[in-house]
């Protein structure tokens, strides 16, 4: 947390390339185009309850304030932007403070919900020329945001027994073995892993790193639990049968989501003379090819929205959190064409075999096995900022 007396020492120096004063926000989309051209550039501070000429005349609502920021962000900017907001006490006033730091922000150029690309330039933001966006693209070269560092997510935070188990699986030998064969630390075995970056000078574990590998996944981020509800009938508003909210590192979700699933899909027994066939309402394979890939893809960016599993009676939803990424579109996703937000979580899930590297999932395991049971082709729609995917139920005796 920032100190009352450096807020004061970085005010003096007044507004500049890395630093914006606000006495208030009164237009939402002006902020959203601070933030995205500080973003754009080099980072920095934006202070909410500052005037131009550095006058603290702090925030009637700080609470409100640190919200609407939040908000901001999330939801005017494009990818959403991480930032780190604070509320500081200055005298009888208080101010908050929003913080860029470019290692948390790679995912360039960022633009506003109006679709405006703005850079920082001296105490000014200004649209970004063509030239200049393709500038800051190179700049910030092919990142993904689960390779970014998670605040607070220290070395400390790596469980060594999951990775050790990982890692033996992977090359064939010991973590400790390996390490000394190629003269390597954990923590370099883990940058060159890109696992493992540097946040404000101290090593900290990566977004794929925690979420895979880490000992508490949801104390970072607490958004990538999953939220898994059976319902008796065919909405919301019908009684419910079964909740659990499953929480821990990504292969502990998936493992606990196929068994929550089982134990919520009926089957069916047919008496075929001395025989007896089970009529299953899903094909449990693809449910579980389902339940991987909304985690595998889903955008963990987006905090406060975690993947929903909803079994209702006629179907079962997978809600995921995030657009389509990139060039994939409802029509194309069918036909297994893929585009990876998440390359190191999808690296490390191949590796411990929950997904296949070559893409495949959706035509083959998803839509060609349920179709077959059911008779009915899944369906994949965008609902706002959220995946979603309804499989329907086969018809049983």
């Amino acid at each position: 947390m920032t100190t009352e007396a450096e807020i004061i020492a970085q005010i003096a120096q007044g507004e500049n390339q890395q630093q914006e004063f606000k006495r208030l926000i009164d237009n939402a989309e002006s902020v959203a185009g601070e933030i995205v051209a500080l973003a754009n550039s080099q980072g920095g501070k934006l202070y909410i309850g500052v005037g131009d000429d550095g006058t603290i005349v702090g925030c009637e609502n700080p609470a409100k304030v640190i919200q609407t920021l939040t908000n901001i962000c999330r939801d005017r900017c494009r990818p959403p932007i991480i930032a780190g907001i604070e509320q500081v006490p200055i005298n009888d006033k208080i101010i908050v403070v929003l913080e860029l730091l470019p290692e948390l922000n790679r995912q360039k150029p960022y633009s506003t919900q109006g679709g405006r690309f703005y850079i920082r330039i001296g105490t000014d933001k200004k649209d970004a020329t063509g030239r200049e966006l393709v500038r800051i693209a190179q700049s910030a070269g092919e990142m993904y945001y689960d390779e970014s560092p998670v605040r607070g997510a220290e070395l400390s935070s790596l469980s060594e027994q999951v990775f050790g188990h990982y890692y033996e699986r992977q090359f064939g030998v010991p973590l400790a073995e390996g390490l000394q064969q190629a003269g390597l630390s954990v923590e370099q075995l883990l940058r060159n892993m890109r696992l493992l970056d540097d946040l404000n000078g101290t090593p900290t574990l990566t977004v794929a790193a925690v979420l895979v590998l880490g000992k508490e996944p949801q104390l970072f981020l607490p958004q990538s639990r999953l939220s898994a509800v059976a319902f008796a009938g065919p909405d919301e508003d019908s009684d419910i049968l079964d909740r659990k909210e499953i929480t821990g590192r990504l292969p502990e979700i998936i493992e606990d989501s196929r068994v929550f699933l089982r134990r919520n899909v009926r089957v069916a027994a047919q008496e075929l003379g001395f025989e007896r066939r089970d009529q299953p309402q899903y094909d449990l394979t693809a449910l579980g090819e389902a339940v991987v890939n909304a985690i595998a893809h889903r955008d963990y960016s987006l905090s406060g929205s975690q993947i929903r599993v909803f079994v209702f009676s006629d179907r079962i939803e997978i809600r995921s959190p995030g657009r389509l990424p990139n060039s994939i579109t409802l029509e194309n996703i069918k036909l297994g064409v893929h585009a990876e937000r998440n390359r190191r979580i999808a690296a490390l899930l191949t590796h411990l075999g929950y997904m296949s590297a070559i893409g495949t999932g959706v035509p083959r395991l998803i839509l060609r096995l349920s179709r077959q049971l059911s008779g009915r082709e899944p369906e994949y729609s965008l609902v706002g900022e959220e995946l979603r995917l309804c499989i329907w139920a086969a018809e049983i005796s």
